[in-house]
């Protein structure tokens, strides 16, 4: 009776530890949202095997179970007994896009300017640092000066050149939140200036690709990653923007450790307005081009295997060959939900794979716009993360947007 016993408590057990790690599995991998398109009542979305979705014959599929609820909600349980998690049904609408692959060029103006180095100043008593005194830190932005907003470098300068030396008050914003230092800027011994041992930034540009058109708002999306301070390292604050046409004269090569680049020079004239630098990309308004539209894929119809990326590294707007090799079921990175791999002996023959400036390209499987590249793998440039197509479409469409079409319609 005692063995009989001990064998059903280890039995138990053991029944015990794989139901709990099944539920802790599913709690994982089970996405929190789920898109259903145009209504469509079976959606193969599956894990590990296991349907996640039939609303059709809403039958139990192995050990899952899922019960629409009158709020879009399912509730997945595990032996139609336990509570896994509450997934919602997004229940949306084919989306179409016009698809872009053209590199663009890109001038952004900063709103403030941004800290890219703290310097000493030389003084009758010697060398100080009144940023450092002051605490203020690389990276932060400064917007106001006695809340006085700054326009640029050049009005930030004039600012302190007219302080003389007096106690001012900087608005900064550091880690995305706003704070008020005190400052002082100090007299140069040499040059009898006051200066603020300050190096600050109130622009940039470069180039990138872009992703697509949305005709339904003008709106217009590319490189699928933030514009990032080449010496921070952080985001951009993005006060205005241009987008302007580019000419690619040359071509730095990828090859292990060392990432390659288009080089490209900017035109003057001057396509759309850039009004959004976030993490899923930059994004601003023009006409759309008047070209056929291709459908938007849910990630859930996106599948590991053959792909197209279009870019135009030389100038003229391509398909080239790719693999789509791995879908993050979730990921720590807001833009980095795919991996591909160039397989197109063309296009490693003119880049040797992924170089900057391709950021942005969009990818095409079965028909369908699925996301676009946005890094290159550094010790193997043939490979390289990608975003959702979705994610950007939804970004192009967020109230930010919305507000500033209503700014541009009303201007």
């Amino acid at each position: 009776m005692y063995r009989l016993i001990r064998m059903f408590s280890v039995v138990l057990s053991v029944l015990s530890l794989i139901i709990f790690t099944l539920i802790f599995t599913f709690n994982i991998f089970i996405p929190d949202k789920i898109t259903i398109i145009d209504s469509n009542p079976y959606s193969d979305y599956n894990f590990l095997g296991i349907e996640l979705l039939n609303f059709q014959s809403q039958k139990n599929v192995n050990l899952i179970q899922n019960k629409k609820s009158k709020d879009d909600k399912i509730q997945v349980n595990l032996l139609n007994i336990i509570p896994i998690k509450e997934t919602v049904i997004n229940n949306s609408k084919r989306q179409y896009v016009v698809l872009g692959g053209e590199c663009f060029g890109i001038k952004m103006y900063t709103d403030g300017v941004v800290v890219v180095d703290i310097d000493d100043v030389e003084t009758e008593s010697g060398a100080k640092s009144p940023g450092k005194t002051a605490g203020v830190k690389i990276g932060d932005v400064i917007k106001k000066v006695d809340n006085v907003y700054i326009k640029s470098n050049s009005h930030f300068s004039k600012l302190l050149q007219e302080s003389k030396g007096k106690e001012l008050e900087f608005e900064i914003i550091r880690d995305g939140k706003k704070q008020k230092v005190k400052f002082k800027t100090l007299k140069e011994k040499d040059s009898n200036k006051y200066c603020a041992g300050l190096w600050v930034r109130d622009s940039t540009a470069g180039l990138g690709t872009i992703s697509f058109y949305n005709p339904e708002n003008n709106s217009f999306a590319g490189l699928g990653h933030a514009v990032y301070d080449i010496d921070t390292n952080r985001c951009l604050p993005l006060k205005n923007g241009e987008a302007c046409p580019v000419t690619i004269n040359g071509i730095y090569k990828s090859d292990k450790g060392n990432v390659g680049e288009l080089c490209g020079v900017l035109g003057n004239n001057v396509f759309g307005n850039l009004c959004i630098n976030c993490d899923v990309g930059v994004y601003g308004f023009t006409k759309c081009p008047n070209k056929e539209k291709i459908p938007v894929a849910i990630k859930s119809e996106i599948k590991t295997g053959k792909a197209q990326i279009v870019c135009s590294v030389d100038n003229t707007t391509k398909y080239y060959d790719v693999e789509i090799t791995r879908i993050f079921s979730k990921s720590n990175d807001v833009n980095k939900d795919m991996i591909i791999k160039i397989v197109d002996d063309e296009l490693i023959e003119k880049t040797g794979g992924i170089v900057q400036g391709m950021s942005g390209s969009p990818i095409i499987q079965n028909g369908m716009f699925v996301g676009a590249v946005t890094h290159v793998f550094v010790n193997n440039p043939k490979q390289g993360y990608a975003i959702l197509a979705e994610k950007m479409l939804e970004t192009s469409t967020c109230q930010e947007m919305q507000k500033h079409e209503q700014l541009n319609k009303a201007s």
